[in-house]
């Protein structure tokens, strides 16, 4: 019986095999919340940018209606992730009239899963995060 345990507790053959077993399911999760983070942040990026360019938009076009603000964001948000319909996307313009310009308020949100965005694996114990972005312009009257 001595030698038996001997034995057993000298042969490693399948010890690389359950140390796999163990290890695999936490670098899986590891890694693809990585690549979940790494695209909500890229869409995230996305909005600011098209938010920044609807405002740079209206700057440079006092006539923009805001019908034609909140299409450049839609377009410029479709241009870059092309899995995004444009009617998941809810845009605000809010102007305020200031002294010799108006100031419009630009705000992207999604407008599905009351503006969260869902992640590709439903494996991750991650909740949906708040996706929107906002900034203001300067439009000379």
């Amino acid at each position: 019986m001595l030698g038996l345990l001997r034995r057993s507790a000298q042969d490693t053959s399948g010890s690389a095999m359950i140390e796999a077993a163990f290890v695999l399911p936490v670098v899986l999760l590891m890694v693809l919340g990585a690549i979940e983070f790494g695209r909500y942040y890229w869409i995230r990026n996305t909005f600011e940018l098209a938010v920044e360019e609807a405002a740079r938009y209206a700057t440079l076009n006092k006539n923009a209606t805001d019908v034609d603000i909140q299409t450049k964001v839609r377009s410029v948000v479709g241009n870059i992730v092309k899995s995004f319909d444009a009617t998941t996307i809810s845009v605000s313009v809010v102007p305020t009239p200031g002294g010799n310009v108006t100031y419009k308020t630009i705000r992207a949100t999604l407008s599905t899963n009351d503006g969260k965005l869902r992640f590709m694996t439903g494996i991750l114990p991650i909740p949906m995060l708040r996706l929107e972005a906002q900034t203001r312009a300067v439009v000379p009257n």
